[in-house]
């Protein structure tokens, strides 16, 4: 059985830091700034985005009725991913026999006009019509509707679009019209005009002469958030007349397998062959197996080996404890885990560790490097002082002493998996692990699993910021904002009674 080191290659792209936070956006396609056998390559296909591919590609041969489609998931769930990769496809008919099924692709459908607008285009001076009509070449056919701005209507756009297939793409529409309100027109503003415009051309799109426009729009309610009233009714409205006639589809089931298939063609080259990886599980198995006749885990060894073929190169424990903290404010989803993978599996390359462990765990993660634990502390800043106090500072951390003092590195795995099961900052979150999870998690060949009991008492009696749950599962909460509470409160409290005397029987005089 071999280590992950002998067995799988990362890509280059995984140790390059200078990829790490690059977002494409719409502009990057209508710019022509995007390689597309470099984009495909790291791509996998998931289910959301093969129907994609497909009811585009009908609605482009004139076979579906379906002219909209809504790309629902939160921020960073692969909405935009998903736009690019349809938009290089319907551009360039040649990519479409090398990425796209062949039953999908609709072999009479050539070369497909490609129009896209991102809401980050805050200052375009024409508004979304004049930003497609210029990218149409027909920007003088609207002319009459830019000085002063006005919503084209229903024969407008009908003039404007009509002739070969074409594709529209329109995200992040509701930071654009959040500026528009700033914009007057005439007795209104734009956002008033652009939602007009909009709801006309959904109108449009259903009308015969325009039997071969696809539109695809990301969610108006999952990517932003706003106070403004007048805003979230237009963005209402605008939902409501697209949700009458879109198809709406999930670019990525974050509850399924397809988060390691992203994971593992987004950052691996190279992969062992079946056997190989059934030789691991096995060897997982076993040792779940042994933990279990030990009587410390209740987990089924052989339900585990499964989900071991499955994730590989991945530890299964990983998606789950994902699925905790994935919803969290600000946390982007898909786009977020493939960032802190990435993270983790060039530390574990570089450091040489890929070649002492047989899958990729949660508890890998080097919180002692600073570009690692910048992002877990993203996830959940509430967390940096029992961090820092219990799990990892540079050798001076709880479990790092007691690890120190027992010669292994288990009370460190033990505090991670527990910071891992601990993100979570939504209501009524799902936080901490019990024994028994623990140990299946921790479960590994080689792995002396008797001493988990002892690793939790050292862990639980020396740490500050563990908890217990009335079930059983121990999580990390940072206290600190309660005691800066109570010590604010005693202080207020000390300055309203300055000069009183409290008697024995408790009252407060003068």
């Amino acid at each position: 059985m071999q280590k992950i080191g002998q067995l799988c290659k990362a890509r280059k792209t995984v140790f390059d830091r200078s990829l790490r936070d690059i977002v494409l956006d719409l502009t990057d396609l209508t710019d022509n700034r995007i390689n597309p056998q470099e984009f495909f390559v790291e791509n996998y296909i998931t289910d959301g985005m093969r129907v994609l591919f497909r009811e585009s590609f009908r609605r482009f041969a004139g076979q579906s009725t379906n002219g909209i489609i809504k790309l629902t998931q939160s921020m960073g769930g692969g909405k935009t991913h998903n736009m690019i990769a349809l938009g290089l496809l319907a551009q360039q008919p040649e990519l479409r026999q090398q990425f796209m099924p062949r039953e999908d692709a609709q072999e009479s459908v050539g070369k497909v006009r490609v129009v896209a607008f991102t809401g980050r285009e805050s200052d375009a001076p024409f508004g979304v019509w004049g930003a497609i009509a210029e990218q149409l070449g027909k920007k003088d056919l609207l002319k009459d509707y830019y000085s002063p701005l006005k919503a084209p209507g229903q024969t407008a756009w009908l003039n404007l679009l009509q002739g070969d297939p074409l594709l529209i793409l329109l995200d992040e529409l509701p930071p654009y019209l959040e500026n528009a309100q700033t914009v007057t027109v005439g007795n209104s503003d734009l956002s008033v005009v652009t939602t007009t415009a909009l709801a006309n051309l959904f109108t449009a799109v259903g009308k015969d002469e325009l039997a071969n426009v696809c539109i695809v729009i990301s969610d108006l309610k999952a990517t932003y958030q706003s106070g403004a009233q007048r805003l979230n009714n237009a963005l209402q409205n605008l939902d409501n007349e697209v949700g009458r006639v879109a198809l709406n589809l999930e670019p990525v089931a974050l509850n399924t397998d397809e988060v390691y298939n992203i994971l593992r063609k987004r950052l691996f080259e190279d992969l062992p062959s079946d056997s190989e990886i059934t030789e691991v599980a096995l060897g997982y198995g076993q040792a779940l197996k042994d933990a279990k006749q030990m009587d410390v885990t209740n987990a089924s060894p052989e339900k585990f080996s499964v989900q071991i073929r499955d994730a590989y190169p991945f530890h299964p424990a990983i998606k789950d404890l994902y699925a905790r903290f994935k919803e969290n404010p600000g946390f982007q989803q898909t786009r977020g885990l493939i960032k802190l993978m990435r993270i983790l599996v060039s530390r574990l390359y570089d450091s040489g560790r890929a070649n002492q462990v047989y899958l990729i765990h949660p508890y890998d993660l080097d919180l002692n490097d600073r570009e690692t634990l910048a992002e877990i502390t993203a996830i959940n800043p509430t967390l940096d002082t029992a961090i820092s106090h219990d799990v990892a500072a540079n050798g001076q951390a709880v479990a790092e002493i007691a690890d120190h003092n027992l010669g292994s590195t288990d009370c460190q795995d033990v505090s991670k998996l527990i910071l891992m099961a601990s993100l979570s900052n939504i209501p009524h979150p799902l936080l901490g692990l019990t024994a028994s999870e623990m140990v299946a998690y921790l479960c590994a060949p080689g792995r002396d699993i008797s001493r988990v009991k002892q690793i939790l008492d050292t862990i639980t009696t020396s740490a500050w910021y563990l908890h217990t749950s009335s079930d059983g599962k121990i999580f990390f909460k940072n206290t600190q904002n309660l005691i800066a509470k109570l010590k604010s409160t005693a202080e207020s409290y000390n300055r309203r009674h300055k000069g009183t005397e409290t008697q024995r029987d408790g009252s407060v005089v003068l």
